[in-house]
């Protein structure tokens, strides 16, 4: 379950010397405050949405918030809202998110230069993951003999690639070699019918 919303966090309050209480008229007695309002998943603050405000009467209590004040409130808030930054920790999550993806892009990378190695050297044991009509499957090299790669096939196939790890089992695959060539490996992976090769 994802865990997501908004919340607001106190950013920063200055106290007026000037403005009066519309409720008990009291001067200098008016502080404000600024607000702001973030998105979060799993509480982790992932970019700010906006800013809010509010005054407060240390007198009275009286609140207003920024949209129900009038007069010299207005530019009394304005001015604070304006010397008020928004902190760099409220696109923390942002910042995670980038980070995740650049070292996705990385990994992936990384991941198409390691199975063009196995597939430019091919070994025994290697387990290629091929896509075939939609479906999904396996194949098990067995041996590697001059320009020729022998195979074992799986006999299940699946409609995921998340399957292949519960149909690539020893007992799935068959007892009789076929063989392919390495231009024919190396073509099916420039053409990504093999997908990923597990060594």
């Amino acid at each position: 379950m994802i865990i997501y919303g908004s919340k607001a966090t106190h950013l920063k309050s200055a106290q007026s010397n000037t403005a009066t209480c519309v409720s008990c008229g009291t001067k200098g007695s008016v502080s404000y405050s600024v607000f702001s309002k973030h998105a979060h998943i799993f509480w982790i603050p992932v970019f700010p949405i906006g800013r809010v405000g509010a005054s407060q009467c240390g007198h009275c209590k009286h609140t207003v918030t920024n949209k129900e004040m009038t007069g010299d409130s207005v530019n009394d808030y304005k001015n604070l809202k304006n010397e008020t930054k928004v902190p760099f920790w409220k696109f923390s999550g942002l910042f995670l998110i980038v980070m995740l993806v650049a070292f996705g892009v990385y990994a992936s990378g990384e991941n198409d230069k390691k199975n063009a190695e196995y597939i430019s050297n091919p070994a025994a044991g290697d387990v290629y993951e091929y896509k075939l009509d939609g479906d999904y499957s396996t194949m098990k090299v067995s041996r590697v003999a001059g320009d020729s790669v022998y195979v074992f096939i799986n006999e299940y196939v699946t409609n995921k690639k998340t399957g292949i790890n519960e149909i690539d089992k020893p007992q799935n695959y068959v007892d009789f070699e076929v063989a392919y060539s390495k231009a024919e490996i190396q073509q099916k992976f420039i053409e990504k019918n093999i997908y990923d090769v597990n060594r």
